[in-house]
C-alpha cells in the first residue's frame, strides 16, 4: 500500500478526485457568503488547519533564509490576491467555466517565464498558449461578441496573480515540510485579508455559523490536498505526463457541473474549450 502512495499514478489519480470536489463545493461554500472576504479567510484558515494536521506524515525539512522568508511573504500576498478574488470570481461564475478560465494561468508562466526568467520559447509552446487562448475566446465568445462581466475578469485577474506566485515560490518550497508549507501558504494570506479588508474574528464566525458546515469542510481538505498531490505528482513522475493527465480535471469538472450542477448552457462549446486546454497544455510541456 506504501508503494502505491509513492507512484505518480496514484498521486495523478488523487489529485483529479480532489479537484472534481473541489470545484464545485467552493461555489457550494460561498455561494451563500454575506461577507466574501471573511469566507475567503475561514476557508484558507480551515485548509491550513487540516494541513498542519497531516503535516507529521511527510518529512519535516527546514532550510530558511531572510531571503525566503521575503520571497515567500511576497508570494503570499499573491495568494492572498488569487484567494480572495476567486472566491467573489466562483461565487458568480459557473463551476465549469471558471475551471476553463483558470487555465489561462499556464498561458501567464509562460510569459513570466519568458520575460523574467529569459527562458527559451519554442513554436510548439507558442502554440500550446494559443490554444488555451483559444478555448477561452470560445466560451467567452457568444452572439457575435464577447461576454465579459466583471466576475469573469476578476476570475482572469486571480489566474495572473496566481501564476505569479508560483514563479516566486516554485525555488523555495522545496526548503519546507511540503503541507507546513502549503499551509503557511494559506493561512497568511488570510491573515492579509483580514488586515485589507478590516475583518473581525467574529465576521469570521458569523460566516461559519451561516455556511454549510459540510461544503466548508470538504472544500478546504480537497484544496489543500490536490496541492499536495500535484506537487507529489511532480516529483514521482515526469512533468510532459503528469501536466496534460491533471489538465483531463479541467474535462472532468465540466462533464460533472453539467451532470450534478445543472449547468446546461453552451456544453459542446465547454467540452471543446476543455479538449483545446488538454492539447495545449501538453504542446507547452512537451
Amino acid at each position: 500500500m506504501f508503494n502505491l502512495v509513492n507512484t505518480w499514478q496514484f498521486n495523478v489519480v488523487a489529485y483529479l478526485l480532489c479537484v472534481v470536489i473541489f470545484a464545485p463545493f467552493y461555489k457550494l461554500a460561498v455561494r451563500n457568503a454575506k461577507n466574501d472576504g471573511a469566507v475567503t479567510a475561514m476557508l484558507q484558515m480551515m485548509a491550513g488547519l487540516i494541513l498542519l494536521l497531516i503535516s507529521p506524515l511527510f518529512k519535516y525539512n527546514f532550510s530558511i533564509s531572510l531571503r525566503t522568508v521575503i520571497l515567500l511573504l511576497v508570494s503570499c500576498i499573491f495568494y492572498a490576491i488569487n484567494d480572495r478574488l476567486q472566491t467573489t470570481s466562483r461565487k458568480h461564475i459557473e463551476v465549469s467555466l471558471i475551471s476553463i478560465i483558470g487555465e489561462l494561468s499556464s498561458v501567464f508562466l509562460i510569459i513570466i517565464g519568458l520575460l523574467v526568467f529569459h527562458e527559451s520559447i519554442s513554436p510548439l509552446k507558442m502554440v500550446g498558449g494559443v490554444l488555451i487562448l483559444l478555448s477561452n475566446f470560445i466560451v467567452l465568445y457568444k452572439g457575435n461578441k464577447f461576454e465579459i462581466n466583471k466576475y469573469i475578469v476578476m476570475g482572469i485577474l486571480s489566474t495572473i496573480a496566481y501564476a505569479i506566485a508560483v514563479s516566486i515560490d516554485i525555488g523555495i518550497s522545496p526548503q519546507f515540510n511540503l503541507p507546513i508549507y502549503i499551509a503557511i501558504t494559506l493561512i497568511v494570506p488570510s491573515m492579509f485579508i483580514l488586515a485589507a479588508e478590516r475583518i473581525k474574528p467574529s465576521e469570521l464566525l458569523t460566516e461559519y455559523k451561516l455556511s454549510n458546515k459540510k461544503y466548508c469542510w470538504l472544500m478546504s481538505l480537497s484544496w489543500g490536498l490536490l496541492i499536495i498531490f500535484s506537487l507529489r505528482s511532480f516529483q514521482l513522475g515526469k512533468i510532459t505526463t503528469i501536466v496534460p493527465l491533471q489538465a483531463v480535471g479541467i474535462f472532468l469538472n465540466v462533464l460533472l457541473s453539467y451532470i450534478f450542477m445543472n449547468e446546461k448552457k453552451d456544453p459542446l462549446k465547454k467540452i471543446v474549450a476543455s479538449i483545446l486546454i488538454i492539447a495545449g497544455v501538453y504542446l507547452t510541456v512537451i
